[in-house]
């Protein structure tokens, strides 16, 4: 008798997001079905009427579940909460493998990288596996055999590089430590998109020394609203006297309009208010899903308060993570502290092939990274970003990075309840504009893409989809922080930056 894998399908809680990937994800998921048939285990969709869409719905498709194995199959995006609560509701010693496509069309291995954070900030564990190409079993067939018979996939074994912070590494850390205790960090509405990216107020004071203060989306709405639209109109005439290109259109169902990016010039100035009213030192803001379904989104607002350069700016930049998401926020204060100040990018990890990897996401990077200059925007621009996502339209501050050098990311996550930080260094490749259009055609042109050849693997390890990124090495200072604070600390570098620079070199002679 056949042995069962039961099969979990979330998707986005969006319709009209659903009925673009669903035509990719139903061969893939027949696909992936025939594959498990192949291996001697009879594979059981628990919702053959539609994908996940909801907490509760997930609830309710999981308590269909009764086979030896659980497999959550993840198109696309998909809503973190609809994977942690569901099954957190199973017994722990069930094997469950989360199964993202890793595909530059829709951002599925986004989507697992989101929800594995999730289990494991309850502290549920499971096995990870990123499909390419459902067609080539040969890349993927293997490893799922394993996981079926062996209930787990342990991540691969990395040789590491030793992280030895010095007397300068440490004192810097010191610094950056005491600098962060008595900040306060203010949350403008509840979790993006359900996701677990949350840390508690408890843990914020008691490991950070960092007050978190909770802001509702209706005080910023009005707040906004409430702004001087002259003052707004004079800042997007600044944007483009400064060199940042608005691609402007009439039709706000399909383009980016005037009156879209002064509203989120409104939004920008509310947001200073809001800091200087409570005495805010950096901000996370969430966007998505409440904010985008009824205003232009905040996305182009939060790039630019990470620049030096911004409207009525005062040289300084002010940390904003977008879609709320607090782990972003301290890991980018904290590393605007270990930097001098300097901007500090927001990411998702979108795509890796060959060891370069897509840092790609709606918000929050500074347009200082087009170039990385102060004294200008030129190299960044703002586009209605896609409808289907953002009904009421907003662009982003959208650049393809070209600050040539070494890149520290680094990230305050959980894993089995507790925090803990992880880094790691990379460089960044630079793309032509023939590569660049090439790599974005089928992943988010309008979104500001950064990418890196990363100094060791990182998508079996990190327990986020959002990994911060500054520019130098501040890796041994990271280290040297984790210890300050008493958390545990993650690198997956298998190699340094020079030993990487001199392996790409070697590789183009």
């Amino acid at each position: 008798m056949a042995r069962t894998v039961d099969l979990y399908f979330p998707a986005d809680a969006r319709a009209s997001a659903n009925e673009v990937v669903l035509p990719v994800a139903g061969p893939q998921l027949q696909r992936l079905q025939e594959a498990i048939r192949s291996l001697g285990w009879e594979p059981r969709l628990l919702n053959p009427e539609g994908p996940v869409d909801s907490v509760a719905r997930g609830i309710e498709v999981i308590r269909r579940a009764g086979g030896e194995r659980l497999l959550v199959f993840m198109a696309g995006w998909t809503y973190p909460d609809f994977t942690v609560t569901p099954l957190a509701l199973l017994p722990p010693e069930l094997p469950k493998l989360l199964l993202g496509s890793a595909i530059p069309d829709f951002p599925g291995a986004v989507g697992l990288l989101a929800a594995a954070s999730g289990l494991e900030h309850v502290g549920v564990r499971s096995s990870r596996l990123f499909v390419g190409d459902f067609d080539e079993t040969g890349e993927w067939l293997d490893a799922l055999g394993r996981f079926l018979e062996e209930g787990s996939l342990p991540p691969p074994a990395l040789e590491t590089v030793p992280v030895e912070p010095g007397a300068e590494d440490r004192e810097r850390a010191r610094a950056a430590v005491q600098a962060l205790r008595g900040r306060l960090y203010g949350a403008v509405g509840p979790r993006s998109m359900e996701m677990w990216n949350k840390i508690s107020e408890a843990d914020f004071l008691s490991v950070f020394g960092v007050a978190r203060l909770g802001f509702d989306g209706l005080r910023l709405a009005h707040m906004a609203e409430a702004v001087d639209r002259r003052r707004a109109e004079a800042a997007v005439d600044w944007l483009l006297e400064q060199g940042m290109e608005l691609r402007l259109g009439e039709d706000p169902a399909r383009d980016l309009t005037r009156d879209q990016v002064v509203f989120q010039m409104q939004v920008y100035f509310a947001l200073l208010e809001l800091k200087d009213r409570f005495g805010l030192h950096f901000l996370g803001v969430q966007d998505q899903l409440d904010w985008i379904e009824h205003y232009p989104a905040t996305d182009l607002s939060l790039g630019l308060l990470n620049n030096r350069l911004r409207p009525e700016g005062d040289g300084e930049t002010v940390v904003a993570a977008t879609e709320a998401d607090d782990g972003a926020a301290v890991t980018m204060e904290l590393l605007k502290l270990l930097n001098g100040g300097e901007p500090v990018g927001f990411h998702d990890l979108r795509y890796w092939k060959d060891g370069l990897y897509w840092f790609v996401n709606s918000g929050a990077l500074a347009p200082y990274f087009a170039q990385g200059r102060h004294d200008s925007l030129e190299g960044a621009w703002s586009e209605r970003q896609t409808p289907m996502y953002f009904g009421a339209g907003g662009g982003t501050c959208s650049v393809v990075v070209r600050v040539p050098g070494v890149f520290t990311w680094a990230r305050f996550s959980y894993r089995d309840h507790r925090p803990y930080l992880c880094a790691g260094r990379g460089l960044t490749d630079i793309p032509d504009e023939e590569q660049w259009r090439e790599r974005s055609a089928r992943c988010s042109p309008d979104w500001p893409q950064h990418y890196l050849r990363l100094c060791g693997p990182v998508e079996q390890f990190l327990n986020s989809n959002h990994p911060m990124a500054a520019r130098g090495d501040h890796l041994a200072a990271l280290r040297a922080v984790a210890e300050e604070l008493g958390l545990p600390f993650e690198c997956y570098d298998t190699c340094t930056p020079a030993e990487l620079e001199a392996k790409r070199t070697a590789a183009t002679a």
